[in-house]
């Protein structure tokens, strides 16, 4: 997959639907200031791995009692 770039200029009239989109896929994104590499905006965090621990680790909360007595 190729690397995502895009000019300042670009970035900085888009900034909203830029940073929508780097939300939406996950995929950073390489700013550029006269050709060179400038910033990487990417996302804080990833909403479905988040909610994907979460869901573990509610699961294994809920069934400690079970795992307890599997392990004996």
């Amino acid at each position: 997959m190729p690397a995502l770039t895009m000019g300042l200029a670009e970035a900085k009239n888009n900034f909203s639907r830029v940073t929508a989109e780097i939300n939406r896929t996950g995929r950073p994104v390489t700013v550029l200031k006269n050709n060179k590499p400038w910033v990487v905006i990417q996302p804080a965090t990833t909403p479905a791995a988040t909610d994907a621990v979460d869901v573990a680790i509610d699961f294994m909360d809920e069934y400690a009692d079970v795992f307890a007595e599997l392990a004996k």
